[in-house]
């Protein structure tokens, strides 16, 4: 198995980009990734605004999967994902949903052990590790490596784990798909801008997909399938989000739309994913045995 290493990353998502790595269909590869600070914070002295936005999401590719044509589907079936013993998070006055409320910028570097995040003295956080950046070259113009959106990019959608498939649509031959910003733990919504932040290794298979046939972000669990939207608002996202995963209950099960319409309503669940990037993400699941 290869080694991608994290001394090649990208900070904007773009159809300019040349591949960093070139990798064949089926490939399983281990992806060094840094952490969203790009390293710089290693204290509580090394606040948000200590860091360069142009240093935040840094992701490692882009990634050429070889035998993959411009419209068909990209594959990450993500194996393992493997971090160190401390994670870091911030908040700002110039961060998070609640950012006017915040009267100064902390850090808080957080010890990680036994499967726990030690928050406090009196506070452990349970681990749900995942990958927050994952993207492909979009179909034109640069975007930052911390926006979300149809290409993939900053999702911060937990499940984005260990046992889960995320499919992307390509606009490019080859994908180019770029991997980073993992969470040892985080919320949905990400509410203050920062989950438990940490450097990683991830180990994944790319591979084409002729079965999968979407616009957006998608996401297989060992349970759930879940479509996935980024917009400028939560109620945009959420509405791109349900649309999509209606018309694939649709497609899977062979029922017009309005069927699938209402056993959505009575089966599906719709979930925040974040609503601290510059755009807005939602998603919608439902379990794997409506289908």
């Amino acid at each position: 198995m290869r080694r991608l290493s994290s001394k090649k990353v990208i900070y904007m998502f773009s159809p300019e980009n040349k591949p960093a790595y070139a990798v064949e269909n089926g490939e399983r590869v281990l992806i060094e990734t840094r952490d969203c600070f790009s390293g710089k914070a290693r204290t509580a002295k090394d606040l948000f605004e200590d860091i360069a936005m142009g240093n935040v999401n840094p992701a490692t590719g882009p990634i050429e999967v070889n035998g993959l044509s411009a419209g068909e589907t990209l594959c990450v079936s993500i194996e393992k994902i493997k971090f160190g013993k401390t994670g870091v998070m911030m908040c700002s006055p110039n961060l998070g949903i609640l950012s006017e409320d915040v009267r100064k910028s902390r850090t808080k570097i957080i010890p990680i052990k036994g499967g726990k995040a030690l928050f406090s003295p009196d506070i452990e956080v349970g681990l749900n590790p995942h990958i927050g950046v994952m993207g492909v070259s979009p179909l034109k113009d640069e975007v930052p490596v911390f926006y979300p959106g149809d290409f993939g990019g900053n999702l911060d959608t937990v499940e984005a784990r260990e046992g889960s498939k995320v499919y992307l649509p390509t606009y490019h031959d080859g994908a180019m798909v770029s991997v980073g910003d993992v969470h040892a733990a985080m919320g949905d919504g990400e509410v203050c801008g920062t989950g438990i932040e940490v450097a990683a290794e991830v180990t994944v298979r790319l591979s084409k997909n002729d079965d999968v046939e979407l616009k957006r972000p998608m996401i297989e669990t060992p349970t759930e399938w879940i479509a996935y939207a980024a917009a400028k608002t939560l109620d945009k996202a959420a509405k791109m989000a349900t649309s999509d995963l209606v018309r694939f209950i649709s497609n899977r099960q062979g029922i017009d739309f309005e069927e699938a319409y209402m056993l959505a309503s009575a089966a599906a669940n719709l979930r925040v994913s974040q609503v601290v990037d510059p755009l807005m993400a939602a998603r919608m699941s439902i379990s794997k045995k409506y289908l």
